[in-house]
Order: C-alpha cells, then structure tokens, then sequence
C-alpha cells in the first residue's frame, strides 16, 4: 500500500503543470568568498584604528535565465538573479539592507525582447548603460578592492551613478557597423528624500561601447538624476559624464576611465555640493597562460574644492587558474582619505566593505585578502 502511495505522488508530480516544461531554464552562478584581513586606520580625530579578519562573500550570486524564439529572429528573455551573502555579513555596506539583501531577484532581474538586427530591450531591475560602459575596466570588480569604492559618486552623489536601480526600461543596440553598441535607459528614482510630494523623480542613462580594433576600445556614457523642485534638500539635478579606453594586446590589458560629476544642491551657499571629478588606471599583465598579476590606481580629487576631501587608493594582486571554472588569488589594497575624506572599501553594493572598514574621516582602511572564485 504504502509503495502505491509513493508512486502516485511521483506520477502527480511529475505531472504538474508548474514543473511541465524547464527546458528553456539556464541555471548559472559564482561563488567569491575570501578570507580578509582589514585595518580600519586611524582618523583625523585621533580614534584608533583597528584590524579585523572575517570571511567576505563579495558577489556571490546565483541566477535563473532564459528565453523563447517567437519567430522572424525576436526572443522574450528573461533573468533572474540573486547575491547571496555567505560568511560574515556584518560587512555589507551601509547603504544596504538586511531586507533587501534577502531578497529574491535582488541583482539584474527583468524580462524584455532581444532580436539580434533590431537590439534588445527589457524593463525590471538593471544596471544602467553609464555602469556597463566600464565596468569590464575594473580588474578587482565586486570585491572590497573595487574601484567604485572612490567612483561613481560613492559619497559624493545623492543618487549612486555606477548602480543598478529598481524601477529601468533600457534598450541595448545590436554591434553597429562592427563597432559601436549603443545603450539607453530611464528610471523611475524613488524620492531623494522619502518625501511623497516630489513632483519627479528620474534619471536617463545613455552610453557608446566602442570596438575600435587593433585592441582599442572606449566607452563614453552621460547620466542625470532628476529629484523635482519639492525635495528638503533642494536639490533638482545631478549630473555625471566619463569617458574611458582600454587596450588589450597579448599577455597585457590596460584600462583608463575619468568620470566627472555635477549638481545643483548646496553647502551652505555654495552650489555644486558634491561636485568632483576621478579618474581610474588599471592593468593586467599575463605571466603564463594560468597566472596573472594586476595593478590599480583610483584617485578622487576634491568635493567642490573643498580641501582635504580627496581620496586615492591603490591595489596589487595576484590570479592563479586552476581549471576552466576555478582560480584562486591574492590582493592588497590601501585607500588613503584625506583629513576630511570618509571614503570606504568595497563597492558600496557588494558584501563587502561599507562603514565596518573605516575608523572616521581622514583615516587609510587597507585590506589584504586570500579569495577562490568557482563559476557555474
């Protein structure tokens, strides 16, 4: 008896019109976990640093994906992806949630049309065009020696630029010509300041990709943020521009990309409050087929020419490829604030980094971190 009750269990679930048909499901994921040793430096203040050793996720992520041909070469897509935070979370930034970190579909999530003459466009949660035209420049990206540590606004914006929002349409053109793919996007901001009234909350993202050939590449892209006339802070608009190139010939791969921002709030009666410019230098030299060793400098000069509020950070590593899917690697990063600078490790959105890698303004947080990656 109890034998025919398990087979028609199987039989009914089997034959579940929920699970009839998952042949158009691509499971794939990474895992990035690292053991780190983080100083937090010293302050201006004089409040001592100190130093901590913790297992870090970094971008741990996991993903569904999939599409379906609906005929004259157009695909419905769709994604579906998640960070998964492994370790010691007390790393995750502060601009983050413990909520929002367990949600399901928390990374790029979205459905849309792909044809391969015509682009692809999908609406959901996405990073914007101005993130994707340079972030394949980062050669220590998702981890606590990001670059977006001193880039994309980070503390100097009221709305990050290098992120992925919540609310996107975006579309993406086809290799134009061989050579330029172009991408555009608007967003639904949420208010600035959680204030309901705001007549407008939005940003538009456009940006160029470039496949020169001979190796060269380049990128620019622009980005605004619109928080309406109602916001407390008074602010209306917000502004970033950058352009980058990079180089890739043999064992060696060179990246460069400046990024200036701009905006209408105010410190006390000067405009521009957050106005600044960066700019970041990265390299990649390939010593044998499985081993590589990398280098890069990030340097943030002066908020609205305040002084003491730059910031630079340089950081060395080592890969070593174990097999297709798996490496393992070595980095050391240092990031020195100026007195007045309060600048932190990591990307402001992993699981890494935030407020916990800092002792206050004016201090230097440096991390060195032991890390396996496994692709899937």
């Amino acid at each position: 008896m109890q034998k025919k009750i398990i087979a028609l269990a199987i039989a009914a679930a089997i034959s579940a019109p929920a699970f009839a048909d998952t042949s158009n499901v691509t499971v794939y994921g990474k895992a990035d976990l690292s053991y780190d040793s983080i100083k937090t430096g010293t302050a201006t203040n004089g409040t001592a640093g100190t130093t901590s050793n913790r297992v870090s996720s970094n971008t741990t992520l996991i993903g569904l994906k999939g599409s379906e041909d609906l005929g004259d070469g157009l695909s419905a897509i769709w994604q579906v992806e998640s960070l998964i935070l492994v370790g010691n979370t007390a790393g995750v930034a502060a601009t983050t949630t413990a909520a929002s970190n367990a949600q399901i579909g928390n990374r790029n999530t979205f459905l849309g049309l792909s044809s391969a003459s015509a682009g692809t466009v999908v609406m959901g949660r996405h990073d914007t065009p101005y993130k994707i035209s340079t972030r394949a420049y980062d050669v220590f990206g998702d981890g606590i020696a990001d670059s977006r540590a001193l880039t994309g606004g980070g503390v100097a914006a009221a709305a990050s630029f290098d992120g992925r929002q919540d609310q996107v349409v975006a579309y993406i053109s086809p290799k134009l010509g061989g050579v330029a793919t172009l991408a555009v996007g608007y967003v639904n901001l949420a208010p600035l300041d959680n204030v309901a009234t705001q007549a407008k909350n939005s940003a538009v993202s456009v940006a160029g990709m470039f496949d020169i050939g001979s190796g060269f590449g380049a990128a620019l892209a622009y980005e605004a943020h619109d928080f309406g006339a109602a916001s407390v802070t008074a602010a209306t608009k917000e502004t970033a521009t950058k352009i980058g190139a990079s180089y890739t010939m043999d064992a060696i791969n060179v990246n460069f990309a400046y990024e200036k921002t701009s905006d209408n709030l105010t410190a006390l009666t000067a405009a521009n409050k957050n106005g600044h410019s960066d700019y970041y230098l990265s390299g990649k030299y390939s010593l044998t087929a499985n081993d590589a060793i990398k280098l890069a400098y990030t340097k943030a000069n002066t908020i609205n020419g305040l002084t003491g509020t730059d910031a630079k950070q340089v950081t060395i590593g080592y890969d070593h490829v174990l097999s297709k899917r798996t490496s393992v690697y070595a980095l050391y990063t240092k990031l020195s604030n100026g007195t007045a600078a309060s600048y932190v490790l990591g990307s402001g959105t992993s699981s890494v980094g935030g407020a916990t890698t800092i002792a206050g303004a004016g201090a230097s947080p440096s991390a060195l971190a032991f890390g396996m990656k496994h692709t899937f």
